[in-house]
């Protein structure tokens, strides 16, 4: 990111060794700043803090762990603070639409989504599609489910979600405070 000219980039892990490592092996990189957080609680930083807020692994273990409804729940209500409007949060996830959408698509947050699936790398069908083909947006239903006709080809595809801000997102204290917890 920072040789595409990106001049602020935050990153956050709850684990301090992790962040401790980062900041050794990166820290000629002045652009790259490193905190040791929580993303369920990221009161450190102000509302509409970020224009952009990418997610590659976070929300999956926490979707692993116990309490996992709560907790990400807790961590998607902070994203959403924590966006400016317009602000994009992106999802890298193994999660598909059925496991993802129900977290993503909570009222409280109001984000309009894209979905994106990619290929792993190398992926070539028997119809032709390649993990090289020009990305471009899947189709969803209302649920922000795969349509019924939809093939997926690769079942190792990773599912990009796209989750614009839009300026009527509500402000929420307790973003879990209505959800059921089922572990």
């Amino acid at each position: 990111m920072v040789k595409d000219g990106y001049e602020d980039i935050m990153n956050i892990d709850i684990s301090s060794v992790a962040i401790d490592l980062m900041r050794t092996k990166y820290g000629h990189v002045p652009q790259l700043k490193y905190l040791q957080m929580d993303v369920r609680d990221m009161g450190f930083f102000p509302d509409d803090t970020f224009d952009c807020v990418i997610d590659k692994g976070t929300l999956d273990s926490l979707m692993c762990g116990n309490s996992a409804v709560l907790s990400s729940a807790q961590m998607l209500g902070e994203v959403c603070r924590l966006l400016k409007p317009g602000g994009i949060y992106m999802l890298i996830t193994y999660g598909d639409p059925t496991v993802r959408m129900g977290h993503l698509l909570r009222p409280a947050y109001n984000w309009e989504i894209t979905l994106y699936i990619i290929p792993r790398p190398g992926f070539e069908s028997k119809t032709g599609i390649s993990s090289k083909k020009q990305l471009e947006p899947v189709p969803t239903t209302e649920e922000g489910l795969l349509p019924p006709d939809y093939v997926m080809e690769d079942p190792d595809s990773h599912f990009i979600y796209v989750c614009k801000k839009t300026d009527e997102t509500s402000t929420l204290v307790e973003p879990y405070a209505s959800l059921t917890v089922e572990d």
